[in-house]
C-alpha cells in the first residue's frame, strides 16, 4: 500500500508541475499577443487607411 501512495504522491507532483509549465507557457503567449496587437495599433494610429 505504502508504494501506491508513493506512486500516486508521484503523479500528482508531476501533474501540478504540467499545470504550472502551461499557466506559464499562457501567460507568455499572452503578453505576446498583447504586444503583437498593441505594435499593430501604434502602427494603424500612426498611418491611418
Amino acid at each position: 500500500m505504502d508504494m501506491t501512495y508513493l506512486a500516486m504522491a508521484d503523479s500528482i507532483g508531476l501533474s501540478m508541475q504540467n499545470a504550472v509549465a502551461n499557466q506559464q507557457r499562457g501567460q507568455v503567449l499572452a503578453t505576446t499577443a498583447m504586444s503583437q496587437t498593441l505594435v499593430l495599433i501604434i502602427k494603424l494610429g500612426a498611418n491611418p487607411k
